[in-house]
């Protein structure tokens, strides 16, 4: 099967509802926590990552991806595991033996991708861009929050990408992949698929540009204000997510996400140091877009300006609220205001005050429909129709897939007292809405013991810290591999895991790290580096990997001299050297003697 049916499951299944249906998690700090499905044990260790995506036993030393679980679980092959998730997230698998992407076509995207990114911020920044940037300057927008989000612009011109230095270097069918040329309708050759627009990268959780979204110039007479990319294997507008990648940390602290209409409004929002607010590109949030965000957030807050928040919204927010293990809530904007505007004239507590007093969506629901149907107070005609509203609206919510028991209850209970009915009689009209228990535990089943200890020291720790902080942020790998090779690891196991690890960088570029769990093949690399990962996670990374890049540096550089003196005590017994091959050998010795102990520096 390919890589990217593979890639899509692990972007769309979330690995703690999947898991839940067999253990009974509880959360613990910032991951769950239960009794392991593998082997049998009183007390919990088996712990769930939500943010990477992983499992991990703490006694038996089980871990891995979501592929990994269902494999264990249920005793079949990865085949089998991956038609078993498909089917789960609704994806559909290509038949065996279709076409496969390879991995080096699926990063020539990628580079294409970036490649358009710096063109189209060079013509941002070139004098042709001057309007462009005018016009965000008169929206409040600073030259940090521009240079962050790398806005940039697309010329009034059918061919400037593809004649510029992207199109020469990239070959015409990636970037037809890519979605920035489309082949012309009639006759032959291509075009630009944005043009005069301003240009807005959209990327994933791990930073990779994968599309754009572009907004007409001031003054242009395209009817389309805005123009997202074309669906391509590495975007799909359904789950795709803008700002998600600098917005992470702050929603992971927070775990409340707010949810706003446009690129702008996000981009606002972190200027004023609201960084745990994103954007589902103008489209209506979908179950795939809370899946990927229920991850990383307890709470999901949508905003609505006044116009938006109709009635297929409302219907929408309420069937999500019902079917979706999360809390959402919904919070409106002052009436003609958008959200960068507000934040303009509220400022960073303003738009706090208004996210933390948002309605959950079944309170929101409710006072939308009395709003539109009881005129004063005491009105109990209007009373009465927005109630029967708001049956019929959860009814039709209730059709949009299973839904949580406890909300469901809730629900019909406000109901209750709003139109005077018992709630039985509720129950009773709505029918059952009990779904199947989930899966038992599978119980006694010793899938390997946890294997020999992990050695201990100052090399295998610095050369540990070195791999963990790569895992969490790989982008430090280009800076990382100038100073350290694979074969400046000791340990075996660490060697091996940096060797699929460096390959991996050169192929196909940074990893995403369910993906390149998922990629290893051996179960102890699996749970190397979840550990790994885990072990400094907590640890300012920065300071982490320079401490130990420095530790390696001057292990080599002890262990260099050493060999000098051992050679040299050899030589003087055993006469093996001559005088100037000892002599050249003293002058290294003396060399390095005077670089200084930068340890010993730092202690005194």
């Amino acid at each position: 099967m390919s890589q990217d049916s593979r890639a899509l499951i692990l972007a769309a299944v979330d690995i703690v509802p999947l898991i839940s249906q067999t253990v009974a998690l509880k959360r613990r700090g910032r991951k769950f926590v239960g009794l392991c499905p593998f082997h049998t044990e009183k007390t919990p260790s088996f712990t769930v990552d939500q943010v990477k995506q992983a499992f991990y036993c703490f006694g038996c030393k089980a871990s891995g991806s979501v592929f990994d679980f269902v494999m264990k679980r249920d005793r079949v092959e990865f085949k089998e595991a991956l038609e078993i998730l498909a089917r789960s997230a609704g994806i559909e698998l290509p038949q065996f033996g279709g076409k496969k992407m390879a991995s080096g076509e699926r990063q020539a995207m990628l580079d294409a991708l970036s490649a358009a990114c710096r063109f189209f911020e060079n013509q941002f920044n070139a004098p042709g861009g001057g309007g462009a940037r005018a016009y965000l300057r008169e929206r409040g927008f600073d030259e940090t929050t521009i240079k962050k989000f790398q806005v940039g612009l697309a010329l009034d011109s059918w061919d400037s990408l593809l004649k510029g230095p992207v199109g020469k270097k990239f070959s015409i069918g990636t970037l037809v992949q890519a979605g920035l040329i489309k082949p012309r309708d009639k006759g032959d050759g291509h075009y630009d698929v944005f043009r005069n627009r301003i240009m807005f990268p959209i990327k994933n959780e791990s930073g990779q540009i994968i599309a754009f979204g572009g907004r007409v110039v001031p003054g242009s007479t395209d009817p389309a204000k805005y123009l997202n990319s074309p669906e391509t294997i590495l975007f799909n507008k359904s789950r795709s997510i803008f700002g998600l990648d600098m917005a992470r940390q702050k929603i992971v602290e927070s775990r409340v996400v707010a949810v706003v209409e446009g690129y702008t409004d996000v981009m606002m929002a972190h200027q004023f140091g609201a960084s745990n607010v994103v954007s589902v590109l103008g489209t209506a949030m979908t179950e795939q877009h809370v899946g990927v965000l229920r991850r990383f957030a307890d709470r999901i807050v949508l905003l609505f300006d006044a116009d938006s928040a109709g009635d297929a919204a409302v219907d929408r927010v309420v069937q999500l609220f019902l079917t979706q293990p999360v809390e959402i809530g919904v919070a409106t904007m002052p009436e003609g205001l958008d959200p960068d505007e507000f934040l303009l004239k509220e400022g960073t507590k303003g738009f706090e005050q208004l996210i933390g007093g948002a309605a959950d969506a079944l309170e929101y629901a409710w006072k939308q429909l009395a709003r539109k149907f009881v005129r004063e107070s005491g009105d109990m005609t209007g009373q009465q129709k927005a109630a029967q509203q708001y049956l019929e609206l959860l009814a039709n919510a209730r059709r949009g897939g299973p839904v949580d028991t406890l909300r469901w209850g809730g629900a019909l209970a406000r109901v209750s007292r709003l139109m005077d009915i018992p709630v039985e009689v509720l129950h009773r009209k709505f029918g059952k809405t009990g779904q199947k228990e989930a899966g038992r535990p599978i119980s006694g089943q010793n899938v390997g013991e946890s294997g020999s200890a992990r050695p201990t020291g100052g090399r295998y720790l610095a050369e540990s810290q070195v791999l963990g902080v790569l895992l969490i942020a790989p982008r430090i790998w280009g800076r990382v591999q100038t100073v350290m090779t694979v074969e400046d690891f000791a340990d075996q196991r660490l060697k091996a895991l940096a060797e699929v690890y460096w390959n991996h960088q050169r192929e196909e570029g940074e990893p995403v790290f369910n993906e390149f769990i998922d990629s290893l093949k051996e179960a102890e690399l699996k749970s190397l580096a979840i550990e790994l990962a885990d072990a400094v996670e907590e640890l300012d990374l920065e300071v982490t990997l320079s401490g130990a890049l420095q530790y390696l540096s001057e292990s080599r550089q002890r262990s260099a001299e050493q060999k000098i003196v051992a050679t040299l005590r050899r030589s003087g017994e055993e006469q093996e050297l001559s005088e100037e091959e000892q002599v050249k050998l003293l002058v290294k010795l003396q060399e390095s003697a005077r670089r200084p102990d930068l340890r010993r520096v730092g202690r005194s």
